[in-house]
């Protein structure tokens, strides 16, 4: 199953990217709502998944415009400004939202793991982003690509993290209901 969520991923970064290197902003939102909707369909707990992805989407709009407006790198084709974070970028990262129990569940409790991942990967994926022209880094590429290493060294064992703390009240919960099971609550 973690290679069909991993595939995924994939095939909703690939539709954002390529739709915002040819100026087709919604291609990627459209193709990650639909990815989305079958993931929450077999997702068993729906409603902390679809916390998870509305949460990861957030967090993301944040990093990516502060990047942006840092001048790590600039969004292009798009309609507001090149360093406010687009609805496409929002979109992936809702997508690799997806990712946190699924593919990358491997990651749990792994923080250090998950900060070394972050800096290798993280750097990657922009690189080829920047390749495709979803976005164009700084002049100074190897200031872009390091900047994006930090910010994403912090930024998965963050998401890991967020992960974590949303699933906590569930897992709470869980525990405490046999418990209340045996009470009588009208004594």
């Amino acid at each position: 199953m973690r290679w069909l969520n991993f595939s995924m991923f994939y095939l909703g970064w690939f539709a954002c990217v390529a739709g915002a290197a040819r100026g087709q902003l919604w291609v990627g939102p459209a193709v990650v709502s639909l990815l989305l909707l079958l993931h929450l369909s077999v997702t068993p707990n729906r409603a902390r998944e679809a916390l998870l992805v509305v949460a990861i989407g957030g967090f993301g709009f944040l990093v990516d415009t502060a990047q942006a407006s840092a001048g790590l790198y600039a969004f292009t084709h798009t309609s507001v400004t090149p360093w406010l974070c687009p609805p496409w970028m929002v979109a992936l990262w809702m997508i690799f939202a997806t990712t946190l129990n699924g593919a990358m569940g491997w990651l749990t409790g792994s923080y250090r793991l998950a900060a070394a991942l972050g800096a290798l990967c993280g750097p990657a994926s922009y690189a080829a982003g920047a390749r495709l022209g979803a976005i164009e880094l700084s002049a100074n590429t190897l200031v872009s690509l390091g900047g994006i290493a930090v910010v994403w060294g912090l930024a998965l064992p963050a998401l890991l993290l967020i992960r974590d703390l949303l699933s906590k009240p569930a897992a709470a919960a869980a525990r405490s209901a046999p418990e209340l099971e045996g009470r009588n609550h009208f004594a």
